[in-house]
């Protein structure tokens, strides 16, 4: 996050470039196809902040959610973070007092009942603990075939352990993880091949409250910028196999990173079968870390392409969005960035190398105005491409009394793939609620209503989320769930090869992380357009591969671990 001290662009250099003109309310009478389902839900979720005027500046950055069965009965439940919760040696009494209304918020999670209908069992899912958490990253730890959680926090992290009926308790320090630093995020993957998930932790700045001061111009305060404290270093925990941790980050060459991390994307960048990383970090450089494939990192960001932007700067980077965009068989990587910086895609060369391709591919300039958060590849449509959602919000919640055309809160950003990797703003299908200005955080996408296609899921700032309902995807579809070894109940960083008839190709992997401090189901959901069939073959991380020949279209497929079919259902 960058403050506004910089040179700020004129609404006519905006306009210009075409990236400040408000979104038009352009559904012309037409069915809205994104739909905003949320008061039909039964959700009451407000995301809360705690703010007693200090500025502290965790009260900017939000919480996120996860979209995850916890219970095992094969529909997707809710989980939002929450971060309204002061620890007691911050703030004094008097500060408290005007903050009551926010003391005790803890995370929600809600049980979901089918037909778009949601249950809070937040105290009988032992989750009522109130603390100031932001991220979300989920996976079966202790590989007993249900999943668990981890929720990174300003102050001490925790870890869920869940009981297989969405029962959860929390036992962090227990199971070794004793971070008391300030952590956004992480994820969970298998960083050294030997079939459980170890724990990757984005750590964000040095900032203890006694370094708190005054920012801001003349006598209006305002939350400081990132510069005024050091990053932290992220951590690496290996997992071993029982659900318990032990910090290995020396050992994996982790030491000295210290980038101010707010997003992880655990993936196979490279295209050697190992879980490379990619950590977006807030105006230092991004980090692109190499796995030898037994959990020992490189630093290749330099020579990667992905850690400065086209003209060799750094960015406020906040939230990481990873898919084939191109179609050409490699993750590309599209990153959300703070305002008068462009988002920035860069696509894939293959080995480890990235271009920047914002301006070219359209999904640039258009965001230029836009400060955004959680985002994700999606595709909307199930037409075979990726397209793209961003959750945009401002982080100063004063920043109209001293920055001209700029808003705290903000519309969200679709863009739409053209099949090739280029994309252009899509508002004509989004209902009138969308285009509402709102202060947009963590984003999570997951198939709510198990009809084939996916749903979104956007926390905002001071106020409910946005449950969305995915009508538009009327085309033909596969959905697949993979599972990890043994017991593990997913198969992170797995790849599916797609094969259409006529010749079009694509992949999709099960990824770790991503978005921003939120988790997005891993079932996996093939668009296939106009086509009935679709041949399939699945990467597994150990290097194996299964081949599922032809499958008919719209059906959904339980895989396990030995490349079995052991569950198949039709899509409505």
């Amino acid at each position: 996050m960058r403050l506004t001290q910089r040179v700020i662009f004129s609404l006519g250099t905006l306009l210009a470039l075409g990236g400040c003109t408000p979104a038009e309310d352009s559904t012309n009478g037409s069915t809205p196809l994104l739909v905003d389902v949320t008061a039909q839900t039964g959700i009451t979720f407000r995301q809360e902040t705690g703010a007693t005027g200090k500025k502290f500046l965790f009260e900017t950055m939000g919480s996120g959610v996860a979209i995850s069965d916890f219970d095992g009965d094969d529909l997707p439940d809710i989980l939002f973070l929450q971060g309204g919760t002061l620890p007691e040696e911050e703030v004094t009494p008097a500060e408290r007092k005007r903050a009551s209304h926010h003391v005790g918020a803890t995370p929600r999670l809600y049980k979901n009942l089918g037909g778009w209908r949601f249950r809070d069992v937040t105290h009988e899912a032992g989750l009522d603990l109130a603390f100031y958490a932001h991220g979300i990253a989920v996976g079966d730890i202790d590989g007993d075939g249900d999943r668990d959680v981890y929720a990174a926090a300003y102050g001490k992290d925790r870890i869920f352990l869940n009981d297989g009926a969405g029962r959860f308790s929390e036992e962090g320090s227990a199971r070794g993880i004793e971070g008391s630093h300030w952590t956004i995020g992480g994820c969970f993957f298998d960083a050294d091949g030997d079939g459980d998930l170890d724990l990757y932790s984005v750590s964000y700045l040095d900032m203890p409250i006694e370094s708190h001061q005054f920012c801001g111009p003349r006598d209006l305060r305002t939350y400081c910028h990132v510069d005024f404290w050091k990053g932290v270093d992220d951590r690496l925990y290996r997992n071993d196999g029982q659900g318990y941790f032990t910090d290995v980050s020396a050992e994996a060459g982790l030491l000295g990173t210290k980038g101010k991390g707010l997003a992880v994307v655990a993936s196979d960048l490279d295209g050697d079968s190992d879980l490379d990383l990619f950590i977006a970090n807030d105006s230092d450089a991004n980090l692109v870390l190499r796995n030898d494939g037994t959990g020992k990192f490189e630093d290749i960001s330099r020579w990667s392409g992905a850690d400065l932007n086209r003209e060799g700067k750094t960015e406020a980077c906040m939230g990481i969005a990873a898919g084939d965009m191109d179609n050409d068989g490699d993750l590309d990587l599209y990153i959300t960035n703070f305002e008068q910086e462009s988002n920035t895609l860069y696509r894939n060369d293959g080995g480890g190398f990235f271009t920047d391709i914002s301006i070219s591919s359209g999904s640039g300039v258009p965001s230029i105005s836009e400060l955004g958060f959680g985002t994700a590849c999606i595709d909307l449509e199930n037409d075979g491409d990726l397209d793209l959602y961003v959750a945009n919000g401002h982080i100063m919640d004063n920043v109209e009394l001293y920055q001209e055309h700029t808003l705290y809160a903000q519309a969200d950003h679709v863009y739409f793939n053209d099949g090739t990797g280029r994309f252009d703003r899509g508002e004509e299908h989004l209902g009138p609620s969308l285009h509402e200005k709102r202060v947009g955080r963590g984003l999570a996408t997951g198939d709510l209503d198990r009809d084939g296609d996916l749903d979104l899921i956007i926390t905002n700032m001071h106020e409910g989320p946005w449950i969305l309902r995915n009508d538009m995807a009327t085309h033909h579809r596969i959905a697949l769930r993979l599972l990890g070894p043994g017991n593990r109940s997913d198969a992170e960083g797995a790849k599916v090869m797609c094969a259409l008839p006529g010749g079009a190709t694509f992949v999709r992997e099960i990824l770790s992380g991503t978005s921003y401090a939120s988790h997005s189901n891993t079932e996996v959901i093939l668009g296939l357009g106009e086509a009935q069939t679709a041949t399939l073959s699945i990467h597994w991380p150990d290097g194996r591969e299964t081949d599922l020949g032809k499958v008919a279209a719209d059906q959904r497929l339980t895989i396990d671990w030995d490349g079995q079919e052991i569950g198949r259902e039709n899509l409505p």
